[in-house]
């Protein structure tokens, strides 16, 4: 009787450690995710639009971002190839610092595409990329309306087509 009860005893331990364990590690994930959720939270209130010749970037924090860098531009059309789309020469491609619910533009260069004069062809969305350094010091990426991307690292260099 007594090996029984030791091996019930051996057993029930060894569960209830595997239990105590996953609870852990579950726990761990959910404070990576909290995290990280919180780490983005004033990264997702920064916007990028484009109307006409002139892309804008919005900011919907009650804090400033230290940084905005304009890094590409381009329009896309579903089912068709995205189009590069330049910035005009000799506009300011930083901003510092972008203040709490404010708002910046880029003017966008001018092209002549099948007719059709503009800094896209007919029936395509531009969509600017943005680098920007949040009040928190972590560096974002994003691209038009998609979800901001941390940057392990500093902000990338601007770039023309």
């Amino acid at each position: 009787m007594t090996d029984a009860w030791t091996i019930g005893s051996t057993v029930a331990t060894a569960a209830a450690t595997l239990v105590a364990l996953g609870v852990a590690v579950n726990e761990s994930r959910t404070r990576v995710r909290e995290r990280a959720d919180r780490d983005a939270a004033q990264a997702r209130l920064l916007l990028t639009r484009a109307r006409g010749e002139t892309a804008y970037v919005d900011n919907y924090s009650d804090q400033p971002f230290l940084e905005v860098w304009w890094i590409s531009a381009d329009a896309v059309k579903p089912g068709s190839p995205a189009v590069p789309v330049r910035y005009a020469s000799g506009e300011r491609r930083y901003i510092r610092p972008l203040p709490a619910r404010g708002s910046s533009l880029i003017r966008l260069a001018e092209h002549t595409w099948d007719g059709h004069s503009g800094p896209a062809p007919r029936d395509f969305t531009v969509r600017a990329t943005v680098h920007y350094l949040d009040a928190s010091g972590l560096w974002w990426s994003r691209t038009g309306n998609e979800q901001p991307v941390r940057l392990l690292t500093s902000h990338g260099e601007p770039r023309d087509p």
